[in-house]
């Protein structure tokens, strides 16, 4: 509510006159310059505070807003608090009236709303394996990604002595880069380990991020002697010589020998089936002029009372004796 003070009809002049130099003193704020910002975080910068030139009967100072607009989600009060959650990045600019009893003035604020930094990276989980008192493992590389361009960042592990890091920049790609994230280094020096398993954390943050990215580093430090796989090995040999040290011998040419042809190379002959033993001709028999006899004609008895006699029937044929009805043979002359 906003109160004013006006000149009533019938004052004495040096009222007035006073009036007129009680209203001419200057308003001011002492903080015009605002915190930055962030989306989705509470923003709760204190008050803004008005400095006043002179006195004034009615002392009550207030603040409103005339002019432009505030962040959604944030608000201004009377008493010159600013609060409320930001929803939307952006550059915002606003003019507010400080007014008194006696006096009035303007004042222009410009409010940065910025994006909350998150970091993230590439391998949340990494394993280092060497063998105790022999070379240290290679080293690995974990890429780091935000959503500010030339955000810096630290990445730190604690308890861990034997982890060293080394990023490339610490910070970012500058906004129109090319690139999209910065590459960290991970050493792994085991000198003064034990055998045994190691574990850490790495921790990426940046200033004003809500979270920090994390990596988890396993190291696992075994026997002196000891292959990958658990199995006791023999010791290495010493790394070949280099070639500068490799004696050189000149062979004389009376001890070359021209080079050999190569030898021919065995061919396949299909097998010989073995040759049949001659077999010995037929002899061929002579066929003989032989005697040949006429077969008689027999006649069977027609049927009759009592056993058949047939042909062969030793009652009827008797040896030596000729059937009835066979002539004898003509006598040969």
């Amino acid at each position: 509510m906003w109160r004013s003070v006006l000149p009533r009809p019938g004052l004495p002049a040096a009222l007035l006159l006073g009036l007129a130099q009680l209203g001419a003193m200057d308003l001011r704020l002492i903080n015009p310059t605002l915190p930055v910002a962030r989306v989705g975080s509470p923003y709760q910068p204190g008050p803004l505070l008005i400095e006043s030139s002179g006195r004034c009967p009615d002392g009550n100072i207030g603040i409103r807003l005339v002019d432009g607009g505030l962040p959604a989600g944030l608000s201004l009060n009377g008493g010159g608090y600013l609060q409320g959650t930001p929803r939307q990045p952006g550059r915002y600019g606003f003019t507010v009236e400080l007014r008194n009893a006696c006096s009035r003035a303007l004042e222009q604020l410009v409010l940065e709303v910025g994006v909350t930094p998150m970091l993230w990276v590439s391998t949340p989980t990494l394993t280092f394996s060497c063998e105790r008192g022999g070379r240290p493992p290679e080293p690995q590389r974990v890429m780091v990604y935000g959503n500010q361009p030339g955000l810096a960042y630290q990445m730190s592990a604690a308890g861990a002595p034997w982890l060293e890091v080394r990023p490339r920049r610490g910070m970012l790609p500058p906004p129109g880069s090319a690139l999209e994230s910065d590459a960290v280094d991970l050493f792994v020096h085991p000198e003064k380990l034990d055998s045994g398993d190691y574990h850490t954390t790495l921790f990426t943050h940046a200033f004003g991020a809500t979270a920090a990215a994390s990596t988890t580093v396993h190291l696992t430090v075994k026997p002196a002697g000891t292959g990958w796989d658990g199995v006791r090995t023999m010791p290495m040999l010493e790394p070949p010589a280099s070639p500068a040290s490799i004696p050189i011998v000149i062979v004389p040419p009376a001890v070359l020998q021209p080079p050999q042809p190569p030898a021919p190379k065995p061919t396949r002959r299909k097998p010989v089936a073995a040759a049949k033993p001659p077999q010995p001709k037929p002899i061929p028999v002579p066929i003989t002029r032989s005697r040949i006899v006429p077969v008689p004609k027999v006649t069977l008895p027609e049927a009759s009372k009592g056993p058949s006699k047939l042909l062969g029937d030793p009652e009827i044929l008797e040896p030596g004796k000729p059937m009835p009805s066979q002539k004898k043979p003509p006598a040969e002359h």
